[in-house]
């Protein structure tokens, strides 16, 4: 009986086989290197080719060429010069959208997305997710190019898979409907009640039910692929509880806990998880927590500020800080119809340039297309006028359109003829070149006789072979001794 480690050491030996090559002795400067050379000089190569950013086996061994990185951690848009170049200018900006307009579409999306969580019942976690993917995605597209209420239903309905709490895409288009009614309720001056919103029924299943549904779809396969599938997000809640516990503040400071709670969901709005980890904005919600709650305490701050023995700096906790009490100088909610507006009519401007250029490419093609020189016109005598290069290409592609088609079509009668082993009168006639002499008329009606009575006696004569294999074939099944198919 093999113990454990024995079957260990097999496994080992086993691996090595499939991943070293068997190395024969090589002679340099005259002398053979041993094995135990050749094995170090391979586990070396081996080691550099390892990706060190993934977990290795029981075995101590990692995959070897793989390159995948699904670390959540990639998302942060300070951890290269591109990024940081990216989350200062986004995307939108190019396109002519101002910085206020963009941070107050961020805003209104995340709360649009809290919103429907809530209605539909989701954890906090699934909203969280949904808010999050919402600004990576648009840290790589542009608020013009692309509608954000589409990323919106598609980001709360891939958050729900996500955590394992699924909905249906009718159940998310029910909710956005709801909140697009009640926003435009609450914008013009209405309160929101029980008797404002009793007459609210569930939208109808019609061609906009449709629509708006493969508009979620389609939002949320391009999602997918614009992150690369790196949906999973690592959320700093626990870590709150965890920092709270080791400061002894859960039973004694409950207060404080529910503050940091509340200050972690309200950043879900700002980029603050684009710009910093969750370690990070875990320290900074209990630091400010710690002094905006009525009875504020002093955490320990000597020999060193306390978070930074979680390795965070204290200029990023004082940035996220005041990030977060920015939130809330905000006086009035993102009014919905008019950044619609606003949208409609930077892409309006956009296709119009679109169209414009797309029209201009087009007159140079057609104008390389189009002869140089101007014809006269016979009935006016003094009058020259230039054909327009439109209708000159129109009438060439017509005539070379007429010119393949009868080609195409001489081409396929004369294959027939020729597969029947005969020709016909006109292709003997191009044969011999004389095409334009064709004789008188009484020859060429013998002709048209003549090939008329070959393809009558052609499709008679195909007439009796067939005939004669059927009734060859009805003569064999009736002499044959295998019973019917009835029967069988």
């Amino acid at each position: 009986m093999t113990t454990i480690q024995e079957m260990r050491k097999l496994v080992e030996a086993k691996v090595q086989t499939m991943i070293r090559p068997n190395p024969k002795p090589k002679e340099q400067n005259g002398t053979v290197e041993t094995k135990k050379e050749e094995e170090e000089k391979f586990e070396s190569t081996y080691k550099q080719m390892e990706n060190p950013l993934i977990t290795p086996s029981s075995f101590g061994k990692r995959p070897l060429y793989s390159k995948v990185d699904i670390n959540c951690d990639k998302w942060l848009m300070t951890l290269d010069e591109e990024s940081r170049l990216k989350i200062d200018n986004p995307p939108s900006l190019a396109d002519g959208l101002s910085k206020e307009l963009e941070a107050e579409i961020r805003y209104l999306g995340c709360e649009l997305i809290q919103q429907g969580a809530i209605l539909l019942k989701l954890p906090q976690t699934a909203a969280a997710t949904g808010q999050i993917l919402f600004q990576r995605y648009f840290y790589q597209k542009s608020f013009v190019r692309y509608h954000f209420e589409h990323a919106v239903q598609a980001c709360l309905l891939l958050a729900s898979k996500i955590e394992e709490e699924p909905r249906r895409p009718r159940d998310v288009y029910n909710v956005f409907h709801r909140l697009e009614r009640l926003h435009r309720l609450q914008q013009s001056g209405h309160e929101i009640n029980k008797e404002t919103t009793r007459g609210l029924a569930p939208p109808k299943i019609d061609v906009n039910y449709i629509n708006t549904k493969q508009h979620m779809i389609n939002s949320e396969r391009r999602i997918l692929a614009t992150l690369g599938f790196v949906v999973h997000v690592k959320h700093p809640h626990r870590l709150i509880v965890a920092y709270g516990h080791t400061l002894g503040i859960n039973e004694s400071r409950p207060d404080i806990l529910q503050k940091a709670w509340n200050y972690m969901n309200d950043g879900l709005r700002t980029d603050i998880f684009m710009r910093y980890k969750p370690e990070t904005i875990a320290c900074a919600c209990i630091f400010l927590a710690a002094r905006t709650v009525e009875d504020p305490i002093a955490l320990p701050s000597t020999p060193f500020h306390w978070f930074e023995a979680f390795d965070t700096s204290d200029r990023d906790v004082e940035a996220i800080a005041h990030q977060l009490v920015a939130l809330y100088v905000r006086r009035r909610f993102p009014n919905w119809p008019r950044i619609k507006a606003e949208l409609d009519s930077l892409r309006s401007a956009k296709n119009a340039e679109k169209a414009a250029i797309k029209a201009k490419e087009v007159a140079e093609k057609l104008e390389k297309m189009a002869p140089g020189d101007e014809k006269t016109d016979p009935s006016s005598g003094n009058a020259s006028r230039k054909e327009s290069p439109v209708r000159k290409s129109g009438e060439k592609d017509r005539r070379i359109l007429g010119d393949r088609d009868k080609k195409d079509k001489d081409r396929r009668r004369k294959r027939s003829n020729e597969r029947d082993g005969k020709l016909d009168r006109r292709d003997r006639d191009r044969d011999r070149g004389d095409r334009g002499d064709r004789g008188d008329r009484n020859d060429r009606r013998k002709d048209d006789k003549k090939d008329r009575r070959k393809r009558s006696r052609s499709r008679s004569r195909d007439r009796k072979d067939k005939n004669r294999n059927r009734d060859v074939g009805k003569r064999y099944r009736r002499e044959s001794i295998s019973p019917p198919r009835s029967r069988r």
